[in-house]
C-alpha cells in the first residue's frame, strides 16, 4: 500500500513535525486545529484523524478563516492594524488581535484580503518594516466568555440599544467595532448567543424590535430566551443569515410577532418560489399576528383576539344539541339501547337496528404516553382501523351489512356496564327523516379474570318509523382504552341510591298506566318496580331512566324487580 507523505503527522510539506517530549501528554486539540490550518478553502485536502487513525475532511460546520501573522512585533495593535488597513487596497475589518511571543496574528474573512495583505510593503517608526508570515486557513477557536468579555458585552449592547424606539440592533455581532479587534464573539455559536440573551433578558426588559441580521445564524437556538422571561418582542429581523427550515421558530412561538424580516434565508428562497400565499401561510403557522413579512404588508390575520390571562377555558358540557326540542328523543333512545345492551339482552336490539343497517368496528391504543395499554384483543379481530388495513376488499369485508349481521357480532363482544354519568352527546344534525348523535363515554369490560375500563365513542344515524319510534341506520364504533383521568372519575357510586319497594297501581290515571307499561318493557323490570322508580322521579320519564342506568352501574337494583 503506497502512502502519501501528507497522510502522516510528522511530515507536512517537507519538514518533520515537533515531537512529544518524554512524559508529555499528547494534546488532541491542538494537533486538530493546528492540522485544520492547512486545509485548502475547497476543503478537499483528507488529513488524518489522530483520535481514530483514519482520514478526515474538514468539517462541514467549521468556518475558516484567513490567519494572518505579523513577525517580531514591536508596535501597538492600534499601530499595526490601522497602517495595514489603510495600505490595503481590498476593504476588510480585523478580528481578534492576539500576540504569541514575539509573533501577532489576527484574522480576516476574505481570502482577497488576505492575499493582498500579504504584498503590502509597510515600515513604522517603531516597528520598522512589517513582516507578515505564512498566511494559513483555519477555524478561529472558542473564546471563553470571562468577566472581563462580559463586562465588554454589557457594554456593546447598551451602545447597540435604542430606548426611545426599544429597539436593539445586533446585525453583524461579530464585526462590532468596539468588539472584534480584540475578541471574536459570533452569535452562531450557541455558548455566545445564550450569554447575550442572558444579559438582555436581565437589562432590557421593555425590548420590542430586535435585529439579528448577518450574523451567520443556522438556528435559532437560546433566541426562546426571550420567551422564558416574558421579553415581548414584536419586530423580529433575521434576514441574510443561513436558516433552512422554519422548525426554528417552534420555540418563538410565545412572542407576540407582528413584523418578520426573513429574506435572505435559504427557507426564504424556497417558500417564496412555491407562492406568497404558501410563505405567508407558513410563518403564520409560528406567529398569527404577523402582519409585515419582509417588505410586504399582509391583510390583517383573522385571530381571537383574547389576553391569555383573562382567557378561561369553557367548562366541558354533557351535551350539545342542535335544538333542545330533540332532547326528550335522545335520553329515551340512550337509555332504552344500553340497558338492553348491558343486559345481556343485546338480541332484543334487532327492532332497534333497521334492515338494511350498516355497522362497523374500530378499536385503537392510547397515545404511547398513556399508562392504561391493556389488550384490545378482543376487539382487534373485527377492528375495521383504515391506518392498519390498505385492501379495499378488506376494508368492504369489515362493514357488517344488514341487521341479523350486525346483531350477531355485537353478541360476540364482551360483557359491559355503561357509566351513564360519563356520557357527552353532541346532535349536530337534526331533520325530519333523521338524526346524528355522537355519544361518548366510558365501559367496565367485564370478563372471568378481570374488569377494565375502556373509553368508547359511537355515532350513530337514527331514523323515525312508522310506529312513532326510531331506528339506527348507521352505527359506528371506536372503542380504546380509558385514560387515568377518564379512569379516575369512572362509575362514581350514586350519592343517594333509591331503595326501590314494591308498590300498588290503585288510583293511577291512564296515562301513567301507559308509561308503566312501557318503562317496564323497556328495563327489563316488572311493574311493580317500573311503577316505584317512576314515582320516585315524579313521573319524569327521562329523569326515572337515568336512575335506572345509575343503579344498574351500582348494582343497587334487586333480583326480584326482574322477576316476572
Amino acid at each position: 500500500m503506497h502512502h502519501r507523505r501528507e497522510d502522516f503527522p510528522r511530515f507536512r510539506d517537507g519538514r518533520i513535525g515537533r515531537q512529544k517530549k518524554k512524559g508529555q501528554k499528547y494534546n488532541f486539540d491542538r494537533q486538530l486545529q493546528e492540522d485544520l490550518s492547512y486545509a485548502k478553502e475547497e476543503r478537499q485536502e483528507p488529513r488524518r484523524d489522530y483520535r481514530r487513525g483514519g482520514p478526515r475532511h474538514i468539517p462541514s460546520g467549521v468556518e475558516l478563516w484567513n490567519r494572518i501573522t505579523i513577525k517580531n512585533v514591536k508596535a501597538t495593535k492600534d499601530e499595526l492594524l490601522k497602517s495595514i488597513i489603510e495600505a490595503c487596497p481590498v476593504p476588510f475589518v480585523p478580528v481578534y488581535y492576539h500576540l504569541r511571543g514575539e509573533f501577532g496574528f489576527f484574522f480576516v474573512e476574505s481570502s482577497e484580503a488576505a492575499s493582498a495583505i500579504q504584498r503590502l510593503h509597510i515600515t513604522l517608526p517603531v516597528q520598522g518594516k512589517i513582516e507578515f508570515g505564512e498566511t494559513r486557513r483555519m477555524p478561529i477557536q472558542n473564546i471563553p466568555v470571562d468577566e472581563r468579555v462580559q463586562i465588554k458585552l454589557r457594554q456593546v449592547l447598551e451602545r447597540r440599544y435604542d430606548p426611545l424606539t426599544q429597539s436593539l440592533d445586533l446585525s453583524n455581532f461579530h464585526y462590532d467595532e468596539s468588539l472584534c479587534h480584540e475578541y471574536y464573539i459570533p452569535l452562531s455559536r450557541p455558548m455566545n448567543m445564550k450569554e447575550v440573551m442572558r444579559i438582555i433578558t436581565e437589562n432590557t426588559k421593555d425590548l420590542k424590535n430586535l435585529d439579528l441580521s448577518d450574523n451567520k445564524l443556522q438556528n435559532l437556538d437560546n433566541v426562546e430566551i426571550l420567551v422564558d422571561k416574558s421579553v415581548e418582542v414584536k419586530a423580529l429581523n433575521v434576514s441574510n443569515n443561513r436558516i433552512q427550515s422554519l422548525n426554528v421558530f417552534a420555540k418563538l412561538k410565545g412572542l407576540p410577532l407582528e413584523s418578520l424580516i426573513l429574506d435572505g434565508n435559504p427557507i426564504a428562497t424556497r417558500l417564496k418560489e412555491k407562492g406568497n400565499d404558501t410563505y405567508r401561510r407558513e410563518i403564520r403557522r409560528f406567529f398569527p399576528k404577523v402582519v409585515v413579512l419582509d417588505s410586504d404588508v399582509l391583510p390583517a390575520p383573522v385571530t381571537f383576539d383574547v389576553e391569555p390571562d383573562g382567557f378561561k377555558v369553557p367548562d366541558t358540557q354533557p351535551k350539545f344539541l342542535v335544538n333542545e326540542g330533540v332532547n326528550d328523543v335522545l335520553h329515551t333512545f340512550v337509555n332504552q339501547y344500553y340497558s338492553f345492551y348491558d343486559q345481556g339482552r343485546r338480541s332484543e336490539l334487532s327492532e332497534a337496528y333497521h334492515e338494511d343497517v350498516l355497522f362497523s368496528l374500530t378499536a385503537g391504543p392510547l397515545p404511547k404516553n398513556e399508562e392504561n395499554q391493556f389488550k384490545l384483543g378482543a376487539y382487534f379481530m373485527e377492528s375495521r382501523n383504515l391506518m392498519r388495513i390498505k385492501e379495499s376488499s378488506v376494508r368492504s369485508k369489515k362493514v357488517r351489512r344488514g341487521r341479523s349481521e350486525t346483531i350477531k357480532l355485537l353478541e360476540t363482544l364482551p360483557k359491559s356496564v355503561h357509566d351513564p354519568e360519563s356520557f357527552r352527546y353532541d346532535v349536530t344534525i337534526v331533520t325530519d327523516t333523521l338524526m346524528s348523535i355522537n355519544l361518548k363515554g366510558v365501559f367496565r369490560e367485564e370478563t372471568d379474570s378481570k374488569s377494565v375500563i375502556r373509553s368508547f365513542t359511537r355515532f350513530f344515524v337514527i331514523c323515525p318509523t312508522p310506529r312513532g319510534g326510531y331506528y339506527i341506520i348507521n352505527d359506528l364504533l371506536f372503542i380504546s382504552n380509558a385514560s387515568k383521568a377518564q379512569e379516575k372519575v369512572a362509575f362514581k357510586p350514586v350519592e343517594t341510591p333509591l331503595k326501590i319497594e314494591p308498590s300498588t297501581s290503585s288510583g293511577l290515571e291512564t296515562v301513567q298506566r301507559e308509561m308503566i307499561a312501557q318503562f317496564s318493557v323497556q328495563s327489563g323490570m316488572n311493574v311493580t318496580y317500573a311503577q316505584q322508580c317512576l314515582e320516585s322521579r315524579n313521573w319524569d320519564y327521562n329523569a326515572a331512566a337515568e336512575l335506572f342506568q345509575q343503579m344498574v352501574v351500582a348494582n343497587a337494583v334487586p333480583p326480584e324487580a326482574f322477576q316476572r
